[in-house]
């Protein structure tokens, strides 16, 4: 069973669902490490500072948002958790369209179902 990959509300009027979004797709590609050839040792990638010129460990790296060429602003996950996104747990439905009025190139990449999260919501009325 796959696990969820977010979980909400979806609202239309004055009904509101729990709701779960769960992936439609299951990825079954092949992925390769990169190897030297001569004695296939893997090879990994390094963190380096550009302003030292040295490596860095994961506990120095951090989020940096680029506000103008070369000018970045630090923003730590404290930050983005207190952002305020409305939302972020919630989708509402405003209308309905026929599909034949969706472009289809939208509907490419992953697919993702949803599914009622909980028994109360099984039955919203």
């Amino acid at each position: 069973m796959p696990r969820p990959l977010w979980s909400g509300v979806i609202s239309f009027g004055l009904v509101t669902i729990p709701v779960k979004l769960m992936s439609a797709t299951e990825d079954r590609s092949v992925r390769f490490h990169q190897v030297h050839m001569e004695d296939l040792g893997r090879v990994r990638v390094r963190k380096f500072c550009e302003a030292e010129d040295r490596e860095v460990s994961a506990g120095e790296i951090g989020k940096g948002y680029e506000v103008a060429k070369d000018t970045l602003v630090a923003v730590t996950d404290e930050e983005l958790e207190q952002m305020p996104l409305p939302t972020a747990k919630a989708i509402e439905i405003v209308a309905f369209v026929p599909g034949a009025s969706i472009d289809a190139v939208r509907l490419s990449g992953d697919s993702y179902f949803l599914k009622y999260d909980g028994q109360v919501a099984a039955k919203p009325y």
